[in-house]
């Protein structure tokens, strides 16, 4: 009897629970609007990073693809007839496609070969002086010294300047005839007569290294101090321990650490040695000669001062194939081996 209506009692105690369980579901659900549309947490990531896509789409992808398009065509601007592409307006007229006689034209010209070397030339030295002196400055601002923040802050003047100042700038500084560094060398007794910086082609070439190295070092700098702040203490304080030196420190510890960085700054360091042309404009103009012609300014020379659009966007996309190609073999030689010890 005792044990029936303890069965009985627990039955009872079940149905109100599933009752009140019912209830409670049934007032705690949410219910969406009739109508509404359903939609996932990918849906919706996807739909709120639309519009910046479009914008990229408008801003980015479809100039490439135009320009790619004009590198594979006969371009004449001053044809006003024909087929062409209209969007609110504006004209985009479709030239007479070549295929690839303007890469063929611009592999069979040897001023584009000149140009090739010299610009891989600058490349190579920009991106060497700018990777060694902005790890330099990043090592000493990483140390305590008096007057640290100040230099720190002085440190971002140079990247900050606009280039075509700074080109002004150093074209004052550096002239043949009333710089202001020959007549300090030669107030100093350092000289005998003003030196003529842009008169030899090479000694032009090197400037512009230098002068654009100077404008772009400080942020390879920022991007190491950054890193190197984010190496933990307790590895150099092991390091120390087991009787490392300040260079082997440098090396086993600070350099493996900020493996990333350095392929970010000698990533950027090329794409910009490579698309690096304001400077040329504002202090050689690809002269003397054409002894400071890269392919970049041998592009735009071709493109806006001959008007062959297709033979210079040909040329400018034969830089876009090397900036790649240069990323890849990057990739390969420090982050590959970075992402296979993680």
């Amino acid at each position: 009897m005792i044990a029936a209506s303890g069965s009985r009692s627990t039955s009872g105690y079940a149905g109100v629970l599933r009752t009140l369980g019912g209830v409670g579901g049934h007032f705690g659900r949410v219910r969406a609007p009739l109508g509404a549309p359903h939609l996932t947490d990918a849906s919706f990531a996807a739909f709120l990073v639309l519009p910046a896509l479009l914008g990229i789409l408008l801003v980015v992808g479809f100039p490439l693809l135009y320009s790619f398009w004009m590198s594979l065509a006969q371009v004449n601007l001053l044809r006003t007839t024909g087929p062409a592409l209209e969007f609110f307006g504006i004209r985009l007229p479709l030239f007479k496609f070549v295929g690839i006689d303007n890469y063929a034209s611009v592999f069979a010209d040897p001023l584009y070969w000149s140009s090739f070397w010299r610009t891989a030339y600058f490349v190579l030295a920009f991106v060497a002086e700018t990777t060694v002196v902005g790890l330099g400055m990043a090592l000493v601002l990483q140390e305590s010294f008096p007057g640290r923040p100040l230099m720190r802050s002085l440190l971002l003047i140079p990247w900050s300047l606009s280039r075509v100042v700074v080109g002004l700038l150093w074209q004052g500084l550096l002239d043949g005839e009333f710089g202001a560094l020959n007549g300090l060398l030669y107030n100093l007794g350092m000289i005998e007569s003003y030196i003529a910086f842009f008169k030899q082609g090479f000694s032009a070439l090197n400037v512009l290294v230098s002068v654009y190295m100077w404008n772009q070092a400080p942020f390879a700098t920022l991007l190491f101090l950054a890193a190197m702040q984010s190496v933990p203490e307790d590895h150099y304080m092991a390091a120390s321990v087991d009787g490392a030196g300040y260079w082997q420190r440098l090396w086993h510890v600070t350099l493996p650490a900020i493996r990333p960085v350095v392929f970010l700054v000698l990533v950027l360091a090329t794409v910009n040695g490579f698309l690096m042309l304001d400077l040329i404009y504002v202090m050689t103009m690809g002269g003397p000669g054409h002894d400071t012609t890269t392919i970049s300014w041998l592009g735009f020379q071709t493109a806006f001062a001959f008007f062959k659009f297709g033979t210079g966007t040909a040329i400018l996309y034969t830089l876009t194939a090397l900036c790649l190609a240069l990323t890849f073999v990057y990739h390969r030689l420090l982050l590959r081996r970075f992402e296979a010890d993680a």
